[in-house]
C-alpha cells in the first residue's frame, strides 16, 4: 500500500482540495473506487448574482456500481455549454478573469473526453499548471479501503476551514453576499489572480 496521500479528482476542485494538494510533492489519485453520488466528484459551486449555485455535470448510470475510472459524463443535456455561460455570467467582471478564463474554461468549450475521471484530472493539471505548482501524479492500480493520508472522504459543504482558508478576499458580488468560504477553486483564481497560490499555501491544516 501507497504511503503518498491519496485524493479523489473533483470537478474543478474547491479550494481546500487544492490548499492540500500542493503540501505535497507527489500524490495518489484513486481510480478503483467506486462513484459516489453528490460529492465534488462531479459538480462544483461559483458564486453568482442570486448567490451561491451548484455546476452539477450529469453522469450516465450503467449499474449502481461503476468504477470511477470508467463513469462516462452523460452530453445529452449540453451541460458543458450551460455551465460555460453560468460560469462567464458570474466572473466576467472579475479582477483576473480575461488573464485566465481561455485556459481555463477551454474543456467546457470542447470536452476532450466522455471519461469523468479523464475529465477532471485534465482541468486539476490545467490548474496545478497556472499555480505553477510542479506536483507528480500517480494512480491506484487496485482499492484499498484505508490509506495512511486519506483524503477521499476529505472534502464536502460542511468542512471545518483552516483558518488561513477563512480570511476573505474580495468576491465579485461582494456588495450584495458576505464572503462565500471554499467555492470552486476557479473563484479564487479569477478574483485574486496571482495571488492565489500564496492564499493557498498556508501550512495550517
Amino acid at each position: 500500500m501507497s504511503v503518498l496521500p491519496v485524493f479523489s479528482t473533483q470537478y474543478f476542485g474547491c479550494i481546500y482540495f487544492y490548499h492540500c494538494i500542493i503540501q505535497h510533492t507527489d500524490i495518489l489519485f484513486e481510480t478503483q473506487e467506486y462513484y459516489i453520488k453528490q460529492t465534488y466528484r462531479n459538480r462544483q459551486y461559483i458564486l453568482t448574482a442570486n448567490g451561491v449555485m451548484p455546476l452539477i455535470i450529469p453522469v450516465v448510470h450503467h449499474s449502481h456500481q461503476e468504477k470511477m475510472i470508467d463513469k462516462e459524463i452523460c452530453f445529452k443535456e449540453k451541460w458543458h455549454k450551460k455551465h460555460y455561460t453560468a460560469i462567464v455570467s458570474a466572473y466576467k467582471n472579475a479582477p483576473y478573469f480575461e488573464y485566465y478564463a481561455d485556459e481555463l474554461l477551454s474543456p467546457l468549450l470542447h470536452p476532450p473526453t466522455n471519461k469523468l475521471f479523464e475529465f477532471n484530472f485534465l482541468i486539476i493539471q490545467k490548474v496545478l499548471s497556472l499555480l505553477n505548482c510542479n506536483v507528480h501524479f500517480h494512480f491506484t492500480k487496485e482499492y484499498y479501503p484505508n490509506y495512511e493520508k486519506d483524503f477521499r472522504q476529505a472534502f464536502h459543504k460542511n468542512i471545518n476551514l483552516p483558518d488561513s482558508l477563512k480570511i476573505p478576499y474580495l468576491q465579485v458580488f461582494s456588495d450584495r453576499f458576505k464572503f462565500q468560504e471554499n467555492l470552486s477553486i476557479i473563484d479564487a483564481i479569477f478574483n485574486l489572480g496571482p495571488k492565489v497560490k500564496t492564499y493557498l499555501d498556508s501550512k495550517s491544516q
